[in-house]
């Protein structure tokens, strides 16, 4: 009760704030914040001060290409461009790669399609997702807008090589067979209560780069945002990211605008009122908003099987119900006839859209029902993800055995979590006393480069960004700490002993450790609290914005990874659209 009282009074007083004084509050921080900034370039060396100038202009960018040209310069600053040059790394085995490479390369200039084919047999380098070490997190963070030139060369001539090959006529079978052994990617959006829309953002930047996976999976917020790629074409998914289509459809909606709080397009709840919604449902109010919207507009009355039969895209929603005989996975193969709209309100969790929280279905007349029998629906509880108690199988193994996924592209709508991640890619491009030049002992290499269009290098040239013994051992300690950290807020998850909101800010749904996996987080500097508690309707393509700029730095790991798998999808599809054109 005292609890109870003491929060009305802290919300009545935010209500009652007037808005000028966080006008104030703003300019004085902002002043703030402007005096640091001229201190530090005051106090730093004149090449980090152009290092952190350029690092600004970064943040600035608003489009992919903009920041491209931006980041380019960076490495020119930080010599990561003679590093990319380099073949050298003791990170992958560079000679194995040089060698592929000569040979597919004479083999795609003389037309040899039996030697191109043996690379792609089940047991040939180019099915190898991981050959030689090229895909080593450590080689994609050196550099802002790639790796070594060596393997952004080697993978170009692997998609040169699928398509002599498909143009050829090899057999479809043959591509399959590569398909199956290459092993599939699934994009996993997790959380995002407060900072949902950066998933739709990943999903855009993604889309238009053409590195978005088939097989799509999320939980709460992020069951929203995949279910609105998975029901919607190609086609119709490009209208609706152009510009700011999304928000000039919910501006129209007023309706909508209403149930959810708004008013009117201007008007704005009390920032009391708003904190109270944020505590006691979990959700900010322009959160709310686009699930409504998604429900209404996108997802309807889809099941899982129809949303697959229309778009051909595979969507995976994880929910944590109390009663064990219903499963945590939920899609076309696990539950085709279940409804999309009822397994979104079930994974955000009983209570937090509406009070009557069910699995809802389709029957063999076509009649919506409960999923579950009348008894158990009574009693099933749906747990939020924070809430939710860890089980020996994680949901997303069940993902690896239905569509044999290997490799994972998670999207972790949690700022907070970022400092804990440990499969997110930090580059480590720094211009400082830390750095120094280091020269390799002269080996000669078996292959002539200059008849393979390489620059004239030899490996006794000087390699930049290595590192000193000091930045190397705060870096581990650094990383050793922060798994610590996580082993031992993991343990007392276990033991039941970590309450809901630590639990919320310290721990993320697991992936298969067979798979390899990169994670996507949003920069904390990209994102305003203030704006996601006064759920402003421009945080929609606010959001957005900030998810895409978190994904650019990832796109060239998320590339090499992934893009010969989905050259083979592109052959597979257009090859059964050319069999029968009636099917998507």
């Amino acid at each position: 009760m005292l609890t109870n009282w003491i929060l009305s009074v802290v919300y009545a007083t935010l209500d009652r704030i007037p808005p000028v004084v966080w006008q104030v509050i703003h300019v004085v921080s902002d002043i703030y914040f402007f005096w640091i900034h001229k201190l530090l370039n005051y106090l730093r060396p004149n090449s980090r001060v152009l290092y952190h100038e350029a690092s600004k202009e970064l943040e600035r960018c608003t489009t992919y290409e903009t920041w491209y040209a931006k980041a380019m310069v960076v490495d020119e600053i930080t010599g990561a461009n003679l590093w990319r040059r380099n073949f050298f790394s003791v990170r992958y085995d560079f000679n194995s790669v040089l060698e592929q490479h000569a040979q597919l390369q004479r083999a795609l200039e003389t037309g040899d399609i039996a030697a191109v084919k043996d690379k792609f047999l089940s047991t040939g380098p180019s099915m190898l997702r991981n050959f030689g070490g090229i895909v080593d997190r450590r080689l994609f963070t050196k550099s802002l807008i790639g790796t070594k030139l060596l393997i952004e060369q080697y993978m170009d001539r692997i998609i040169e090589g699928l398509e002599l090959l498909d143009s050829a006529g090899t057999p479809t079978f043959f591509f399959q067979r590569c398909k199956l052994s290459l092993g599939t990617t699934a994009l996993i959006l997790q959380g995002g209560s407060l900072f949902g829309m950066f998933h739709l953002g990943v999903i855009k930047r993604l889309f238009f780069q053409n590195l978005i996976p088939n097989v799509i999976s999320g939980s709460s917020m992020g069951s929203c945002i995949a279910s609105l790629y998975a029901c919607m074409s190609n086609q119709e998914l490009r209208r609706l990211l152009h510009g700011e289509n999304i928000l000039n459809m919910i501006k129209l909606d007023v309706e909508l605008l209403r149930s959810c709080g708004y008013g009117n397009v201007d008007q704005h709840l009390n920032l009391g009122t708003l904190i109270q919604n944020l505590i006691h449902h979990g959700y900010s109010q322009d959160v709310y908003l686009f699930i409504q919207f998604v429900l209404k507009y996108i997802v309807k009355d889809l099941t899982f099987e129809e949303a697959f039969q229309n778009t051909g895209k595979i969507l995976s929603i994880v929910i944590h119900p109390t009663d064990l005989s219903c499963p945590k996975l939920l899609n076309y193969v696990t539950s085709p006839n279940v409804l999309i709209s009822s397994a979104i309100n079930c994974s955000l969790g009983s209570g937090v859209i509406s009070d009557d929280t069910r699995l809802l279905c389709r029957n063999l007349d076509n009649e919506i029902v409960s999923f579950l029998s009348e008894e158990k629906t009574k009693i099933t509880k749906f747990l939020a993800p924070e809430n939710a108690t860890e089980t020996s199988e994680s949901p997303y193994t069940r993902l690896t055995e239905l569509f044999n996924v290997n490799n994972f592209v998670v999207s972790l709508a949690r700022p907070y979590l970022a400092p804990l991640v440990v499969n997110d890619l930090k580059h480590e491009i720094k211009t400082s006393r830390y750095y120094y030049y280091k020269h390799y002992p002269d080996t000669p290499g078996s292959v002539d480069l200059s008849e393979l269009g390489f620059p004239q290098l030899n490996f006794t040239e000087m390699e930049p960004l290595a590192f000193k013994f000091k930045y190397h051992l705060e870096r581990k300690l650094k990383n050793i700490a922060t798994m610590e950290f996580r082993h031992r807020m993991e343990m007392l998850d276990n033991l039941g002993l970590l309450s809901s909101w630590i639990k919320r800010l310290t721990i993320d749904e697991k992936t298969p450790r067979s798979a390899t996996e990169i994670t996507i987080v949003p920069r904390m500097k990209s994102l305003s609290l203030t704006r996601i508690i006064e759920g402003q309707l421009d945080n929609i393509p606010y959001g957005i914005t900030c998810g895409e700029q978190s994904t650019w730095p990832v796109l060239s790991l998320i590339r090499t990874r992934s893009s010969v798998e989905y050259k083979l999808d592109r052959i597979i599809r257009a090859r059964r659209n050319k069999l029968n054109p009636y099917v998507g």
